[in-house]
């Protein structure tokens, strides 16, 4: 059984690794025929991603998991709803989960769960009243994953990827005030 993964905020340093992790699971999503989740461009290649992924950083918004010294996961979570999610469907002050990914193979595991948990303690530290984020509809891994950790379907919507629509589901989870 793996260690628990050391969770930190990503600093600037750490772009080249998130975006060697981004690439590795986008690859991985193609291989299984899932553009629809990322779409067809890997993230390295997307001009000026690198830039605002370096921004993210500088905010404090991602999170880095690491096994040994290794990138083998990343998290980022703010306090803003993309203008895709449909207004007013998240609760006012929530933290949003923009992304949160894991290695795919076995330094992965337990990675999300970590992830999503620091992301519930962030939501309380900030006074959320909950958590929310979006993914793509199409995936019953990801269903189950969102299910069995709380987040509750709120709706669905369409958004462009690659020129092509996806449907893309909106969970949140709400917060229980400490104390």
């Amino acid at each position: 059984m793996s260690s628990p993964p050391c969770l930190r905020p990503a600093s600037t340093g750490d772009v080249a690794a998130l975006l060697t992790l981004m690439d590795a699971v986008h690859a991985w999503l193609i291989a299984r025929d899932r553009p629809q989740q990322w779409g067809t461009v890997p993230f390295s290649r997307i001009p000026g991603f690198a830039e605002r992924l370096t921004g993210w950083t500088a905010q404090g918004v991602i999170t880095l998991a690491e096994r040994d010294g290794r990138c083998v996961g990343m998290m980022a979570a703010a306090p803003m709803v993309p203008p895709r999610v449909p207004a007013g469907v998240v609760p006012a002050g929530s933290l949003f989960i923009h992304t949160v990914l894991t290695d795919r193979g076995p330094d992965g595991h337990g990675v999300g769960t970590a992830l999503l948990d620091e992301a519930g303690r962030l939501a309380q530290a900030h006074n959320a009243p909950a958590l929310a984020l979006d993914h793509w509809a199409g995936s019953p891994e990801l269903d189950r994953v969102y299910d069995e950790h709380g987040y509750v379907k709120i709706t669905e919507y369409t958004d462009d990827q690659d020129g092509d629509p996806v449907r893309n589901t909106v969970r949140v989870r709400p917060i229980r005030a400490a104390g």
